[in-house]
């Protein structure tokens, strides 16, 4: 009895010891992933690359996603839950919407100059993924669906509170920040040493709270 009771604990602490090495081998192969897709593309990318880069053979990565498709849908599904989490955080910070929304922005705009690369899908333009390896994944678009119902959220308490114009409707206001949030727009500005990352956010602040137009005094 006693040896059988040995026995389990043994497996117990061997368990999480294996789903721990687990998860370290699956994060070593996301991160080298998003580093060979980056450069090659989806299409050129090969799985031989991404095992030579994590120090493994091709068969282990498949142990652990079926597909290249599927390893791509887990780098924008892991990308897309670290926006969600963002956007927890600035609706729960006692500032006001507009310098909320900044936040926001500058989150996006600081992967031009780390691995984090973009937010809401911005990767799978990057890489030339076909939108039909998306739309046939429902848990990333209900991802979407719910980064774009916490965005909605800040910006209809923006208007209750006066602080944004209440005659725009809410989805076209969420539509036209989203698209702020891509990149592709100003990688070329910051490859070329025109701007900074942070040198953007109060610019593109200033084209969407206020407009281009100056306004007479």
């Amino acid at each position: 009895m006693a040896a059988n009771q040995a026995s389990d604990h043994s497996q117990q602490l061997v368990r999480p010891l294996k789903e721990r090495q687990r998860e370290q081998r699956e994060a070593m192969i996301l991160a080298a992933a998003h580093a060979v897709f980056l450069a090659k593309g989806y299409h050129e990318a090969s799985i031989d690359e991404i095992a030579g880069q994590v120090g493994i053979s091709k068969g282990v990565i498949y142990q652990h996603f079926a597909s290249k498709e599927d390893l791509v849908e887990a780098l924008i599904a892991q990308q897309i839950s670290d926006f969600l989490a963002m956007l927890d955080r600035v609706l729960q910070a006692p500032s006001s919407v507009c310098a909320r929304l900044e936040q926001i922005l500058a989150y996006a705009y600081a992967g031009l100059n780390s691995q984090h690369s973009g937010v809401l899908l911005e990767l799978h333009h990057r890489i030339g993924l076909p939108n039909a390896v998306i739309e046939k994944r429902p848990q990333l678009q209900a991802q979407v669906v719910q980064a774009t119902n916490r965005l909605s959220s800040l910006f209809d308490e923006g208007k209750a509170s006066g602080e944004l114009n209440a005659q725009i409707p809410t989805p076209i206001m969420v539509a036209t920040f989203i698209g702020l949030l891509s990149l592709r727009g100003y990688e070329q500005l910051i490859a070329s040493n025109q701007f900074s990352p942070a040198d953007l956010i109060p610019h593109i602040s200033q084209i969407f709270f206020r407009g281009t137009v100056t306004t007479s005094s």
